[in-house]
């Protein structure tokens, strides 16, 4: 595993890792602070490397190992929620506070409320969201569960195809068409993020294994995805294409993109594809 960070020249470029990378669970990957988390399934292990540093260490293990995980950052807290056994699980979620360096288990939705799946989570407006065939909604505050509806299916959507902006969660997928849209839960009103007329035919259609990543750059969106470029000479490779895109809410049913800039920041091999993106805020 390769870590790539982007330079002032919008190109990803190779960043020096100075110890061994733990090679678990890439799909549990989270950002807090100057810190990268790794999450192992099927282990309690965790793992942390200091962006400062480009060093790795072993973190706190979790109460209980969980598999098939999904994790989300909510008020300075690490949550990770246990997908596809809403049902049955007394440990749905366990959360990290890193200013203690402690793991607690979060009280699971009462029998009455909870679905048989969750494949999804998310965290949005100091509250955490988890998406099956039943939408909860959890209020760490209140330690509260509540049933909410939402009119888009987010349980169907790829961890790493939504983000959330200013409350407001920017989305790609469609099977059909090429279409970023979003959704405001506050105001349970959702549409096409408009303005982006020359991006969309570069995107690709929804694929399982090579999509579009979303990621929240500083209060704008970063857009990565995959192409495939077969030359008539040599191998065949993959170019990483980003665009990065400011958000404008011109009224409560319109959101406009504006492209600052859209262009292919690595080559790789065509055996080769991205693991995860994160975004992280380093104080120096």
């Amino acid at each position: 595993m390769v870590h790539f960070a982007i330079i002032d020249e919008k190109l990803l470029v190779s960043v020096p890792i100075r110890n061994y990378c733990p090679r678990f669970g890439l799909k549990n990957i989270i950002t807090l602070g100057s810190n990268i988390y790794m999450i192992g399934e099927f282990s309690s292990t965790v793992f942390f490397m200091d962006c400062r540093s480009h060093t790795w260490h072993e973190g706190p293990g979790m109460q209980v190992a969980a598999k098939y995980n999904e994790v989300s950052v909510l008020d300075g807290k690490i949550y990770v929620v246990e997908r596809c056994k809403v049902s049955v699980s007394s440990n749905l979620i366990q959360v990290f506070d890193p200013k203690t360096q402690i793991w607690e288990c979060v009280a699971s939705p009462s029998t009455g409320i909870r679905g048989r799946f969750g494949l999804n989570s998310l965290a949005i407006d100091g509250k955490l969201y988890l998406f099956g065939d039943k939408n909860l909604v959890y209020k760490p505050k209140e330690k509260t569960w509540d049933v909410v509806g939402f009119e888009i299916n987010f349980h169907w959507i790829p961890h790493d195809s939504f983000c959330v902006i200013d409350k407001v969660i920017i989305y790609y997928y469609n099977r059909h068409s090429r279409l970023l849209e979003w959704y405001d839960p506050e105001g349970s009103s959702w549409g096409i993020l408009n303005g982006l007329e020359e991006l969309l035919p570069k995107l690709p259609r929804v694929l399982v294994s090579r999509h579009v990543r979303l990621v929240d750059y500083g209060g704008k969106v970063a857009i990565f995805w995959e192409k495939e470029v077969r030359p008539l000479i040599g191998y065949n490779k993959i170019t990483i294409w980003c665009a990065e895109i400011a958000l404008e809410r011109r009224n409560a049913q319109e959101i406009y993109g504006k492209i600052e800039w859209c262009n292919v920041v690595l080559t790789l091999p065509s055996s080769c594809s991205i693991d995860e993106l994160n975004a992280v805020s380093i104080i120096v």
